[in-house]
């Protein structure tokens, strides 16, 4: 049996869930703070929410993939979770979150509500294993222990780790969160997820055999933009700061070296390289079922509105950051005319680098990617497998991602 540490509470704000408690989506704000949802939960809350949202894409079993937009202003926040299926609390805080943000000062954060920023939301990235993880621990009375991790619910339906696809985005989960990434061009991605303790975790507690209960990544890899790694090292500190669950930093690193060479096929080390600052938040949870939901609830929707008061105060330093970037972006490929494209999938590799906001243009049969370009790292990654960041990863067997690799194609470097 398992039993709460002393001090082991949530300092979530109850006081807007005891308003309204016939509302349809209260009762599922109160559910999510405690328990598993399903998918058609998530729904729900969503289309009930009275946000502005879309459906950007379908599942492989052709579940709904969600697009909630709240607020208008200038710095651009896109919060991506459940993109594992096993990782439920990031969808529970999003499911409360859109009934939060509708109080004054949400949880007693100092923004009385949105102004200088837009948060865009996909609060169910992979529905498919998600509700698979809910039906897996039905069956086992959602008792929470260590053996209760499926693999098949952390993938997606094809049995693809969808956080492993973002450069080649074979997927339609993770083509449609690119496609939501192409539209909004944030400022900062939230990339939030939870993570499994080894060594019997539950019932024993993760700082019992890890050492803590939540980590923060920020951006510091190399070749990144140095405003890009910069002002997601300050969010990534102000965010620490705010967990209920002091956080380990930077325990999911590639190196541990400064500035280590990663695969950019991670959402969190992907993103960067095409113009956003992020943070990864994890919260111990895998495995858990609902014990401990509230706290970890408490981890991600701290986290969220930690970074929206950050950027609310200090929405130049983002509007900046954007605007180095763009000017650098247009510097990196000087080294290159373009890139010809040629072979059997050409308009496969087409529509990856549509996918990618990589402009190119027709000369017959082939696709020439002209340099540089607004997206001149991105385009570089794809096309270029004797870039040094390629063969670098090629030295550590983490990659690259390159169209020919992928693709039955064959990619000519202009210089």
């Amino acid at each position: 049996m398992l039993y709460l540490k002393f001090g082991s509470i949530t300092n979530i704000n109850f006081k807007f869930l005891k308003i309204g408690a016939k509302n349809i989506l209260v009762k599922l704000m109160k559910e999510a703070l405690f328990h598993l949802i399903t998918y058609e939960k998530v729904k729900v809350a969503v289309e009930s929410s009275g946000w502005e949202y879309e459906i950007v894409g379908k599942s492989v079993l052709d579940k709904n993939i969600y697009h909630v937009k709240i607020g208008n202003g200038k710095v651009k926040i896109l919060i991506v979770a459940g993109i594992h299926g096993t990782e439920p609390a990031p969808v529970n805080a999003c499911v409360v979150l859109m009934e939060a943000l509708k109080e004054r000062y949400p949880m007693n954060y100092n923004f009385e509500k949105l102004e200088n920023v837009e948060l865009h939301i996909i609060p169910l990235a992979n529905p498919d294993g998600f509700q698979r993880n809910y039906e897996l621990f039905k069956a086992k009375n959602f008792e929470p222990h260590w053996s209760h991790v499926w693999e098949e619910a952390r993938r997606n339906a094809n049995g693809e780790d969808l956080n492993r696809d973002f450069m080649y985005l074979s997927q339609p989960e993770t083509r449609a969160i690119h496609e939501v990434f192409n539209k909004v061009k944030p400022h900062l991605v939230l990339d939030l997820h939870e993570f499994y303790a080894k060594g019997g975790c539950p019932p024993k507690w993760a700082d019992e055999t890890e050492g803590f209960l939540s980590t923060i990544t920020d951006t510091p890899y190399n070749w990144v933009n140095e405003g890009i790694r910069l002002i997601s090292e300050k969010v990534a500190n102000e965010i620490a700061k705010a967990l209920p669950w002091r956080p380990k930093m930077r325990h999911f690193m590639a190196e541990a070296q400064e500035f280590p060479i990663v695969p950019n096929n991670v959402l969190g080390s992907h993103v960067p390289f095409e113009g956003s600052a992020k943070v990864l938040v994890e919260s111990w949870g895998v495995g858990l079922a609902g014990y401990l939901m509230s706290d970890r609830v408490s981890v991600h929707l701290n986290a969220i509105l930690t970074a929206i008061e950050y950027a609310e105060e200090n929405p130049e330093k983002f509007l900046k950051v954007r605007e180095e970037w763009e000017k650098e972006e247009m510097k990196v490929g000087r080294e290159y005319k373009g890139f010809r494209i040629t072979g059997r999938e050409v308009e496969k590799a087409a529509q990856l680098l549509r996918c990618h906001g990589i402009e190119f243009e027709r000369d017959k049969d082939a696709l020439v990617v002209k340099m540089p370009q607004k997206m001149g790292r991105m385009a570089i990654l794809l096309l270029d497998r004797e870039h040094w960041y390629n063969q670098e990863l090629k030295k550590r067997k983490k990659g690259p991602f390159t169209v020919d690799k992928f693709f039955d194609v064959k990619v000519e470097t202009i210089r």
